[in-house]
């Protein structure tokens, strides 16, 4: 959904059977801003973009599809709230649980790729020795925390 319209949105929702808030639940965001997308007062943030985007292609822009359900399900596991994590005070309400999938090391930045569901991905350039500190390695289980267009990593315990 690159230029997710007004009624692109309240389609989607629709077609996925999906109430205002549990997209909002998917999306990671309050339903009162699902509400403001559709009505056009408000646009996703491109992290919200590809959740959205996401879920279109899996509906395959008809009727909800058993890979559309299936993505639903990922999205609503990958979500999680800050209480939820031990230790981890934060602001940022965009946190999504997954799995390293790739990890570039570097003199000083390391590059990392974090699948939140099938086929989404949500990538973070990071410094090195934070990769090393955190014992990130392809397969760790990590949650990406987005804020803004800026993601963070972070590893519970």
């Amino acid at each position: 959904m690159k230029n997710a319209s007004t009624h692109g949105i309240a389609d989607l929702r629709r077609r996925l059977g999906l109430t205002q808030a549990r997209l909002a639940r998917l999306a990671g965001v309050h339903p009162m801003t699902v509400s403001k997308w559709e009505r056009g007062v408000l646009a996703p943030n491109p992290p919200q973009r590809a959740i959205l985007g996401a879920l279109e292609a899996a509906a395959g822009g008809g009727a909800a599809s058993p890979e559309a359900e299936e993505l639903a399900a990922w999205l609503n596991r990958a979500y999680i709230d800050v209480t939820e994590v031990s230790g981890m005070k934060l602001s940022a309400s965009n946190q999504f649980r997954g799995r390293v999938v790739e990890l570039e090391l570097g003199p000083v930045s390391a590059r990392v790729v974090i699948e939140i569901a099938p086929r989404v991905r949500i990538t973070s350039v990071i410094t090195t020795a934070s990769a090393r500190r955190l014992g990130l390695r392809t397969g760790r289980r990590a949650v990406a925390i987005v804020k803004a267009t800026e993601v963070l990593v972070g590893v519970p315990g």
